[in-house]
């Protein structure tokens, strides 16, 4: 009895996963399959560190996890390991927001304690364009709280500018004229905070396209992040091979050399298009910016 019992209970389950199958409908599984269990695997160059200071993060995200990372998530927003686009082995982080109230997904990395400086180099690849009159950020830096340094690429006009925040304003400074979405890009600050005798230095794909002194409103640093600061900061980013340090030691001189390339760094030195000279937009001069920061 209960053999017969049971034959027609796998038969009932087969029956039933084929008419699934047919309606194109998805089985239901035991939990969430994770991307590190299935698919992610080793690059095949390990991800090295070439930045003095002490490692507050690195990751190429092959584990399958955000480990390392402080992570927060709001409404529709989403932070993931995807077996998606990725810049090097099979995975990347993916921060997902849309335009719904509270929709809010980024990944956070703790400083050292009284820094002199600081290092954030990443690959981001924005698989879309964002909202009108919105930005979609590559790393920002924050001081008690309040962002004084950021990176993003604009909105429609799809300008890469360098933001930064002092008692007189905000002043921006385009970098790159046109950045295509759906395309992996190398971003590499080095930010020595000195209130208005800051310096920093960026690279873009392997070029130096900064290299000054900028007004902020702080002397150390606690975070730098990665993804939505608000709400309706529709994006889809990934983010792969990503190394954060900090230090308390004597700053490296800026300018300065772009330190070893890690992992095996994309050939786009000789993509240069849509350069163009700077324009810098000083706080209220120049074009105006709308829309949420």
């Amino acid at each position: 009895m209960e053999g017969r019992l049971m034959n027609r209970v796998v038969k009932l389950c087969l029956a039933g996963s084929l008419v699934l199958a047919i309606l194109g409908i998805p089985a239901l599984s035991l939990g969430p399959e994770t991307a590190g269990a299935q698919a992610c695997v080793p690059s095949t160059e390990a991800l090295t560190d070439p930045y003095p200071g002490i490692q507050a993060a690195a990751s190429s995200f092959e584990s399958g996890t955000l480990d390392g990372f402080g992570v927060t998530t709001a409404g529709t927003g989403d932070a993931s390991v995807s077996t998606g686009p990725s810049h090097s082995g099979s995975c990347a982080a993916r921060l997902h927001t849309t335009a719904g109230l509270g929709s809010i997904a980024r990944l956070t990395v703790g400083l050292t304690p009284g820094n002199t400086e600081a290092y954030a180099d990443g690959w981001f690849n924005i698989a879309a364009e964002g909202m009108a009159g919105n930005n979609v950020p590559y790393f920002r830096f924050f001081s008690g709280g309040v962002r004084v340094l950021d990176v993003f690429r604009q909105n429609i006009s799809h300008e890469l500018v360098l933001r930064t925040s002092s008692p007189a304003g905000f002043a921006y400074t385009t970098l790159r004229r046109d950045v295509p979405t759906d395309s992996w890009h190398r971003l590499v600050m080095h930010v020595v905070p000195n209130g208005p005798q800051t310096t920093v230095q960026i690279w873009w794909d392997g070029r130096s396209v900064y290299a000054g002194t900028v007004s902020i409103s702080a002397t150390t640093l606690d975070t730098v992040q990665l993804g939505s600061e608000h709400d309706q900061q529709m994006a889809d980013i990934y983010i792969d091979d990503v190394i954060v340090n900090s230090g308390t030691g004597t700053p490296a001189p800026v300018p300065g050399p772009l330190p070893e390339p890690k992992g095996n760094p994309s050939k786009r030195l000789d993509d240069f298009r849509g350069d163009g000279p700077a324009a810098v937009l000083a706080a209220g001069t120049g074009a105006r910016r709308t829309g949420r920061p």
